[in-house]
């Protein structure tokens, strides 16, 4: 069975601290899963507002109490109110309805469906993948991509980055001609710049601890990388800053708004903080002219992008219980195909093997006699064991066994 677990900004009711517990979560549920004797495959799909992990068990008791434990352990006193457990077919739903975007902060975004592929090229690489959830992440992506390309679901606002940049539109009007700068070079970071092209920005300045990747950033829209020790100065000159970095911490400080702001003349300063957690100190907000917004303040973009997209959602909901139909008569069948696939290549070597005799004996021998042979020993090699292990089902009184012989040969009464 599946068995899968999650802790995300729905079940813990909001992003601000997540991260934390998500952290936490990342550096030590693969140890967990992975000396849990009962877990025979597992993935891990981390994002800045989700942590999810899926099993292949046989044991689906021992494997929930063991991501009961890691509730208890990382979020103590929690009361499972911001993390939950699902099985089978309440797990698939969930990761069919993940990966193309419906339980995302931002509706349709695409990012998703990338950092799962992602996690399960490394889970696989890892070796901790095997046929079941092989089977189900094709299936999973599968989805994702038809969800996307038979519905609009994906169009417009749909990730974090355009809604920061949707939401800065929203506190200064067109940011054509304003100056804006980016700190942080990475995924958040590189979605954002994505959004701003177009946008018109007269300049855009791009920061990063690691200068090449602010470069490397900076290029793809035509600005100008800045030295992380520069921050005081590029806050001066922008009109909007964007901080989308990987920090465990605030990486703006009071101090550095304060210095900024010192020589603006009033000039209002927008700052949007979309990492998790927070890369703005709260305190920043309280500096005159300052205006922070962070990834809770997307919440009113999110619910706004659901309303215009109820019919996209409607759509794409109707594809993945069409979806979950399928899969699950594939699922429900696998165990036979398994069987028939076997018993298929049994029959064929048999089949080859008095073939072959059969062959050798025709040149010397009469036809029809061979023919005789060969029918009559095929029907010996494909039943022997089955009359040998019903005879022992039938001195056992395994009458159930004898009775499926009948249900499956067709022999049953009419």
């Amino acid at each position: 069975m599946i068995v899968s677990y999650h802790v995300t900004h729905v079940s813990a009711g909001g992003v601000a601290g997540l991260n934390e517990v998500i952290s936490a979560l990342e550096r030590n549920a693969d140890g967990r899963i992975s000396s849990c004797g009962k877990v025979e495959e597992y993935l891990i799909v981390r994002t800045c507002n989700r942590f999810e992990a899926y099993t292949a068990t046989d044991d689906g008791d021992s494997v929930k109490a063991m991501f009961e434990g890691l509730s208890q352990e990382f979020m103590p006193g929690d009361d499972g109110k911001s993390s939950f457990v699902l099985d089978d077919y309440s797990s698939i739903k969930h990761l069919f309805r993940v990966i193309c975007g419906l339980e995302s902060l931002i509706v349709g975004e695409d990012q998703i469906q990338h950092q799962i592929r992602d996690a399960y090229i490394k889970a696989r690489a890892d070796g901790h993948i095997g046929k079941r959830l092989s089977f189900l992440f094709d299936h999973a992506l599968a989805v994702g991509k038809r969800v996307r390309s038979e519905t609009s679901l994906n169009k417009g606002a749909v990730s974090v980055g355009s809604a920061a940049v949707e939401l800065a539109e929203s506190r200064l009007g067109s940011l054509e001609g304003r100056t804006v700068a980016i700190f942080g070079a990475g995924d958040m970071a590189t979605v954002i710049a994505k959004n701003l092209i177009g946008k018109g920005p007269e300049t855009v300045f791009v920061s990063n601890r690691t200068f090449q990747n602010a470069a490397l950033l900076a290029e793809q829209l035509d600005g100008t990388a800045v030295t992380w020790d520069r921050m005081d100065e590029t806050l001066e000159r922008s009109d909007l800053v964007l901080v989308a970095t990987s920090a465990p911490h605030p990486v703006v400080h009071v101090d550095n708004a304060v210095r900024a702001m010192e020589f603006r003349k009033d000039r209002p300063l927008l700052m949007i903080d979309v990492s998790v957690p927070r890369n703005i100190e709260p305190e920043v907000g309280n500096v005159p002219n300052v205006s922070v917004e962070t990834m809770d303040s997307l919440q009113n973009i999110a619910m706004e992008n659901v309303a215009r997209r109820t019919a996209e959602i409607k759509d794409a909901e109707h594809i993945i219980r069409e979806e979950l139909a399928k899969i699950e008569k594939e699922r429900s069948e696998s165990e036979a195909n398994e069987i028939i696939r076997e018993l298929s290549l049994k029959f064929s070597a048999i089949k080859e093997r008095e073939l072959s005799m059969a062959k050798t004996r025709v040149r010397t021998s009469d036809p029809e006699s061979v023919l005789e042979d060969l029918s009559r020993s095929l029907v010996n090699n494909l039943t022997s064991e089955l009359y040998i292990n019903m005879r022992k089902a039938s001195r056992a009184g395994d009458w159930e066994s004898c009775a499926a012989v009948r249900r499956l040969f067709g022999l049953e009464d009419d």
